[in-house]
């Protein structure tokens, strides 16, 4: 690692303003916030002005505020969360209010994150012949949520993506599924820079609390058709199985994250059979992460095949940095990383017996365990925090 100092000399004589465009509030809370505040942040470190417009959509956030030298405008524009177009309008005001902004301002980089943003960003950019940079975290956007009738429109999504991708002057990308696709549309202007921990949030021992309980633990947002019913039917499963093999041995579902209000009934319903062996912790910011994770001993990660199935979820890696093997399902980059770290078991997130079985693999091992840990812990070290991709950022930024 070269280290922000190289930067600093690289980047003293240039003055840079970057406007990163954002489409939720920028708050702990969400799982893009670490992401987008690490890039914010390394160019401030380095002598960049970093101003970020973000989407308060609850307009519960200031509307202004300065965050270790980011400057952040809010624009409280009223929208609900996972509405698809029923958003359309609003999503409308929010290019509004960023056009607004952006051709009052001055600047000299734009930085999208994502396809919200990505239409506007680039129209300002190259209005005003300045550069513009694209931020994909996520890999196929709406796609797995819309209802079919939809399907044309995400089709025209697909087109647009293509086409206004090639006009920016750099694209960060998540995983190697994305890497594959722009090539695909002749692009090679990338970096991969995934959503990774900090290394701050890396564990400094594989110590557990003592205790006689095996603490199965699923964190993130509950909502249909993202693995949760699969689960509780599994640890159902695993419940069962395990008692009438009088096993000494008790088992606790730990269940951490928001609750989509349209899915609070169903999510209640699920848990009400198994509710003495489970535990609700509710929502959580990105500082209680590493302590949500050293108090359990496996972590879930369960996602919809179609919804998914592109995707690496940014939970693999903080399991990881906490040394804490997981039970998966393959989307994305994640059996590849497991495998290679041997640091958990591959299941199939639509049968509950797979599921149990791959749960069980680890409960009833706890050697295995430990060495999985260890192996997620040390993997997580070497390739997967922050830190190791941060120079790979500032060096494209470097070149534009």
């Amino acid at each position: 690692m070269t280290g922000l100092n190289f930067y600093k000399d690289m980047f003293s004589s240039i003055p840079c303003r970057v406007v990163m465009l954002y489409s939720r509030s920028f708050e702990p809370y969400e799982g893009w916030y670490r992401r987008v505040y690490n890039q914010a942040k390394a160019l401030v470190d380095v002598g960049y002005s970093v101003t970020l417009l973000a989407w308060d959509r609850s307009r519960r956030s200031a509307e202004r505020e300065v965050l270790d030298g980011i400057q952040i405008k809010r624009f409280q524009i009223p929208a609900g969360v996972n509405q698809g177009p029923k958003n359309g309008w609003n999503h409308l005001k929010f290019h509004r209010a960023l056009v607004s902004y952006l051709m009052r301002y001055e600047f000299d980089v734009v930085h999208c994150f994502n396809f919200d943003t990505m239409p506007v960003g680039l129209l300002a950019a190259k209005w005003q012949g300045k550069k513009a940079v694209l931020d994909l975290c996520e890999p196929d956007y709406y796609r797995g949520f819309w209802p079919s009738r939809y399907n044309w429109l995400l089709h025209g999504v697909d087109w647009l993506e293509k086409i206004l991708a090639k006009r920016f002057d750099h694209l960060f990308v998540h995983n190697t599924y994305q890497i594959k696709k722009f090539y695909s549309y002749g692009i090679s202007r990338m970096t991969q820079v995934g959503s990774y921990p900090n290394q701050s949030m890396l564990a400094q021992n594989l110590d557990r609390p003592r205790s006689d309980t095996v603490v199965i633990g699923r964190l993130g947002t509950a909502y249909a058709n993202n693995g949760f019913e699969e689960l509780v039917v599994a640890f159902q499963k695993l419940l069962d199985r395990r008692s009438k093999e009088k096993h000494g041995q008790k088992y606790k579902l730990r269940l951490a994250g928001n609750v989509f209000d349209t899915y609070r009934p169903t999510f209640n319903s699920l848990i009400e059979p198994i509710g003495k062996s489970v535990e609700v912790t509710g929502t959580y910011d990105i500082g209680e992460l590493p302590q949500l994770y050293r108090e359990i001993d496996i972590s879930i990660l369960l996602y919809g095949k179609h919804s998914f199935a592109n995707v690496t979820p940014t939970k693999l890696f903080e399991s990881m940095a906490c040394g804490v093997p997981v039970v998966a399902n393959s989307i994305g980059d994640v059996a590849q990383i497991v495998t290679e770290g041997n640091c958990g078991v591959i299941v199939d997130p639509e049968d509950p017996e797979s599921i149990c079985n791959g749960i069980e693999k680890l409960v009833s091992n706890t050697e295995l365990r430990r060495t999985m840990a260890a192996n997620a812990l040390k993997l997580a070290r070497k390739k997967y925090t922050w830190e190791v991709v941060r120079d790979d950022f500032l060096s494209a930024y470097g070149g534009l």
